[in-house]
């Protein structure tokens, strides 16, 4: 059997890089739940111990998917010539990936989804505000994968692409709540998007989160038709953002149409928006991702 494990001087160094980049990507996921906290300006261990506050540990799971996410992003490219300089790029591209998705929750916290604290509702509980934020975390970290393996290098450079597409990300994002924002108060004259979230409407929250993951699935399908070149970065960065854009209209009509035809002789808006039905949101929501990842699939 020697014959199989025998491992020349080039595998035992890969697999050092390996181990080595599987240490760091622990540390950065163990660190997470110490950031976390300190963020949501709780104790951790109070929330999920103590108070049973499953919004708190839904969050926190959201969060942990998305760093994990990146990370595949960070790991997937060629190694470093030297251990010091792998050790360096992947903990410096897991540092800017936690702050990154942090900073994305903010954005949409504080600037896109504007007369609602989904902190605070999640600090009282509300399981809907969770998954809303848990669709801003999860697009963000995916997103982030995307860029980061199309960049395919890590280095300064990278580094600086990843935190200009973050801009444009968040742009994307909020463009994608405000059409949210827009259907539903067109839909409710008299009642907003924000105040179904604080209701505890888990219906709706699960439609806006499949809606966010399948626009940042769509992103990373539009990566694989744009190459990327170092001399000519601002022509692929606006011409990925532009596909993106029109598959993420494409990936709206498509499931507009797929809705229409498997939940032909439901009132979806009344279902979801007025009895919280829980399965008519989950399954529209499921509707955004499965065809996004079928874009994905075939645009890779």
């Amino acid at each position: 059997m020697s014959e199989y494990f025998l491992l020349t001087g080039l595998d035992r160094w890969l697999f050092t890089v390996l181990f080595v980049d599987l240490f760091i990507a622990v540390i950065l996921i163990t660190a997470l739940r110490f950031f976390y906290g300190l963020v949501a300006n709780v104790h951790a261990a109070t929330e999920l111990a103590e108070r049973d506050n499953f919004a708190f540990g839904l969050s926190f799971s959201g969060g942990v998917l998305a760093l994990a996410f990146m990370l595949t992003g960070v790991l997937s490219g060629e190694a470093a010539a030297d251990l010091m300089t792998e050790s360096i790029m992947v903990l410096s591209y897991g540092v800017l990936g936690i702050v990154l998705i942090k900073a994305g929750r903010l954005i949409q916290d504080k600037f896109v989804l504007t007369g609602i604290s989904l902190q605070d509702e999640i600090n009282k509980g509300n399981l809907a505000a969770a998954f809303v934020d848990v669709a801003n975390i999860l697009a963000t970290g995916l997103v982030l994968r995307a860029v980061m393996l199309w960049v395919e290098s890590a280095s300064v450079l990278g580094l600086a692409v990843v935190l200009i597409a973050f801009i444009f990300v968040q742009l994307l994002l909020a463009i994608v709540t405000r059409v949210r924002l827009f259907i539903y108060e067109k839909r409710h004259p008299d009642g907003c998007l924000q105040e179904a979230f604080r209701s505890g409407n888990i219906a709706i929250s699960l439609r806006y989160l499949g809606h966010l993951v399948g626009v940042a699935l769509v992103m990373s399908a539009a990566s694989g038709l744009i190459i990327y070149n170092e001399k000519q970065l601002v022509a692929a960065v606006v011409g990925w953002l532009a596909l993106t854009v029109l598959f993420s209209i494409l990936l709206s009509l498509l499931a507009y149409i797929s809705r229409r035809v498997i939940l032909a002789g439901i009132d979806a808006v009344d279902e979801v928006d007025h009895q919280k039905n829980v399965a008519v949101g989950a399954i529209e929501g499921s509707i955004f991702v499965a065809i996004a990842l079928v874009m994905l699939s075939l645009f890779s």
